[in-house]
């Protein structure tokens, strides 16, 4: 194999790599939520994890979760932002009880939450 034909079978690698890594960075976002609560008995109750919303970018996914941590201050709510991408916001009752909680996670569409899917 000649130098030439190196070169060119480097050069259409890069080219490929450069495609791939910019499709995966315009994938679109997905604002996935899921809402737990506590029973009378205090016994954990689960929903399942679903589809919010979608973005076409992360920005525009973080920026929907910036807006849902402003709307959902109060003082009966704790808030907490554990990364740019994620939110939990738990409600308290008039006792300070937590009685239920809602979990937010921004992730490209690549990412499901819920796991992987059986056969």
């Amino acid at each position: 194999m000649s130098a030439a034909s190196s070169a060119r079978m480097v050069i259409a690698t890069l080219g490929l790599l450069a495609l791939a890594t910019s499709a995966s960075a315009e994938c679109a976002w997905v604002l996935w939520q899921r809402i737990d609560t506590f029973d009378a008995r205090s016994a954990f109750v689960s929903s399942p994890t679903e589809v919010g919303a979608t973005y076409t970018t992360s920005a525009e996914c973080v920026t929907a979760i910036d807006g849902l941590e402003r709307r959902r201050q109060s003082s009966q709510t704790v808030v907490m932002r554990d990364a740019q991408t994620m939110l939990t916001v738990m409600f308290r009752d008039k006792d300070q009880t937590i009685t239920k909680s809602m979990s937010f996670l921004c992730a490209p569409d690549t990412v499901d939450p819920r796991g992987p899917k059986g056969k």
